[in-house]
């Protein structure tokens, strides 16, 4: 790893950065064209081609982030592909490439994205510490009202539930199962009643299977609850 990073800071030396360039010669312009750019009009247009560089880069950082999740996806699809069973083998291909995009391009969509379906491959593979920190970061990524901030509440429980931490667990279902604006709330139910039977709270296990069997008979978990209720009756 330590080998990876350095020969990286050796490439950094040899290509210049896009953005590092582009503020140069914007320093360059304003260094031979002083007596404009104190009337006034060049300071303007300084400004303008420094709006334009940056835009510029970020772009540039955009695209590379989305090629480098891209490459880190495939090289886990294809691994997978080869050994369906053995999905700690594709983890382990994959690693290096979603750290990358996590490390050097967290500020894009791609960083953004990345880190949601790294956390996915971490909860997976049972890595549910590393899983509950990366949704906990993503979290802050995106705005409350975004349609994939809930999904990523959602993914983040489940990941409490596996790791154990059923009060942390509770703090998010408790608030997202009976949401008006909530999504898979019947899974979120289901989910609910799973750590109150952990926590033995059967009372309030029961009470969730009969608002679940009163729902929507389609429900991914209807039939399990169906039966477990029938059982106890």
């Amino acid at each position: 790893m330590a080998k990876r990073k350095i020969n990286k800071r050796k490439q950094l030396l040899k290509e210049p950065d896009e953005f590092l360039v582009f503020s140069r010669r914007a320093f360059n312009y304003a260094m031979n064209n002083y007596q404009v750019i104190l009337g006034g009009l060049g300071g303007i247009i300084l400004i303008a081609l420094i709006i334009l560089g940056i835009r510029a880069w970020q772009q540039s950082s955009e695209d590379t982030g989305a090629l480098k999740l891209t490459e880190a996806k495939t090289i886990f699809y294809k691994t997978l592909e080869k050994n369906p069973q053995d999905i700690e083998a594709a983890f382990s291909a994959a690693q290096t490439g979603f750290e990358t995009v996590l490390d050097d391009y967290s500020d894009t969509v791609a960083g953004k994205m990345g880190t949601i379906i790294y956390a996915n491959m971490c909860y997976e593979t049972g890595r549910y510490n590393k899983a509950i920190s990366l949704y906990e970061e993503a979290m802050h990524f995106f705005e409350k009202t975004a349609s994939i901030y809930p999904l990523i509440r959602y993914n983040l429980s489940y990941a409490y539930v596996a790791n154990k931490d059923y009060d942390k667990a509770l703090v998010i279902l408790e608030k997202d199962a009976f949401s008006p604006d909530g999504l898979l709330q019947s899974d979120m139910l289901f989910l609910l009643s799973l750590v109150h039977d952990r926590k033995g709270n059967t009372e309030k296990r029961n009470e969730i299977f009969k608002m679940i069997q009163s729902g929507d008979e389609s429900a991914l978990f209807y039939d399990i609850v169906n039966n477990r209720l029938s059982k106890q009756s």
